[in-house]
């Protein structure tokens, strides 16, 4: 696992050396160049100091000073001879150029400068090795600063890079005593604005994840209160029929039982569905589709229903209706709502499912039917998981709206009660056309 501290530092560090190394190297050639110039201009104001020294300039050849061996001068007269030397014995040349000019004499670079006066030519020369050496300790008295800081520099990253990840620190010491039994927020004032973001989404999540958890709690209470009735009325039906004194009482006995088990079965499917339906659920599965399709396929599933109540059961739908969604998923939905009109309506009453496309870009599903209707008070519970209004059919398990709603929500859907033409309720999804 690679360290974000390590790779700060390292980075930092790295940098910083880079640097500093070419702000030494900048600075040292600067300063080369400055004392290059510097020179320069030293071997012209000697060359101007001696002009007047010209005519009394000895005629002979002066020894020259061992301790001080920088400069070598040397001065014509005007007619060409030479009346001054100042180490004599090295092979100079006789003839001077104007101005600045670079030597080279037995192997070793000189800087010349000469200067043209009445009474003759005055040329100072200076060896290239001592410039360069003279440079070379001026350079280092700038540069050496820049060395000399890098370990300063180096402890101070480290101290503001440990100071700069301490929120991080903080952050990850509240998710380490974070569990399944303590999803409060996370705490942590003063955070950066690097970091703070990501403890939002971080509260967010804990947030989302106590609500799941608080309604897979409040699924599983529910789930086992409704499932104890059903199984009490199977051991109930079951001992009835070993009970039974005749065969006309075992059959009696064995039918109630099978019906009995019939509704256990609706009832777990009915929580199965609507366990993979809650809107916590992933939507990657959610494909582009024909809604009309999948309420036809939703309407098939409850035909049987219709043929045996002798209802009337119609579908008006639109071509080219087409959303992203789960085609399972919406053809339970269709069947839920088709499934509860046909239950609620009277026999040989009137079901019909409509799908269109509307002039904003929504898709809108509508189911009607000519049963009593819900009453406005009552709407807004009818959502609620295991809830039966007084006058419910026998058999319901109270889930069906609440699988519809889960799965609207999953879709990004909404959801509406109103009052259906036919006097009955009408039931109307609308979700994002693709």
């Amino acid at each position: 696992m690679t360290s974000l501290r390590a790779r700060l530092l390292a980075g930092l560090l790295a940098l910083v050396a880079a640097v500093s190394l070419l702000a030494g190297l900048l600075s040292y050639r600067r300063v080369l160049d400055a004392t290059s110039t510097l020179f320069d201009y030293q071997l012209r104001q000697m060359a101007l100091s001696l002009r007047a020294q010209i005519p009394v300039a000895p005629r002979i050849e002066v020894p020259p000073d061992q301790s001080d061996s920088d400069f070598v001068i040397q001065i014509w007269d005007p007619f060409g001879t030479r009346v001054y030397l100042s180490r004599p014995g090295l092979p100079m040349i006789n003839r001077a150029t104007l101005g600045y000019t670079d030597l080279v004499l037995q192997g070793q670079r000189w800087r010349v400068y000469a200067l043209q006066t009445i009474d003759g030519v005055i040329q100072v020369a200076q060896p290239w090795s001592v410039r360069e050496q003279l440079a070379r300790e001026a350079a280092l008295h700038v540069a050496l600063p820049l060395l000399l800081l890098l370990p300063l520099l180096a402890a101070a990253i480290m101290i503001i890079v440990a100071r700069g990840l301490l929120p991080l620190r903080r952050v990850t010491a509240e998710v380490q005593q974070r569990d399944a039994h303590s999803l409060s927020p996370i705490e942590a004032p003063g955070l950066p604005q690097e970091i703070a973001p990501l403890v939002a989404e971080l509260n967010r999540l804990l947030t989302r994840l106590g609500a799941s958890f608080d309604t897979q709690r409040a699924f599983v209470a529910d789930a086992a209160h409704e499932l104890r009735s059903p199984l009490t009325a199977l051991r109930l039906q079951l001992q009835l029929l070993d009970r039974a004194p005749d065969e006309t009482a075992r059959m009696d006995a064995r039918n109630k039982l099978g019906a009995a088990i019939e509704r256990a079965i609706h009832l777990v499917e009915q929580l199965l569905t609507l366990a993979r339906n809650e809107p916590e659920a992933a939507r990657s599965s959610l494909q582009p589709l024909d809604l009309a399709e999948a309420a036809r396929t939703g309407i098939a599933d409850a035909h049987p229903l219709a043929l045996a109540r002798g209802s009337t059961l119609t579908l008006e739908a639109a071509d080219g209706v087409r959303v992203r969604g789960d085609a399972d998923a919406l053809r339970v939905l269709v069947r839920n709502l088709v499934d509860n009109a046909l239950r609620y309506a009277p026999p040989g009453g009137q079901v019909q499912v409509a799908v269109r496309r509307e002039a904003d870009g929504m898709a809108r599903l509508e189911v009607d039917d000519s049963g009593p209707g819900i009453p406005p008070a009552d709407r807004e519970r009818a959502f609620d998981r295991f809830y039966r209004r007084s006058g419910a059919p026998e058999g319901g398990s109270g889930l069906g709206l609440a699988i519809v709603k889960a799965i609207c929500e999953r879709h990004g859907a909404t959801i509406a009660l109103g009052e259906s033409p036919q006097h009955g309720l009408r039931v109307t999804v609308r979700m994002a056309a693709s």
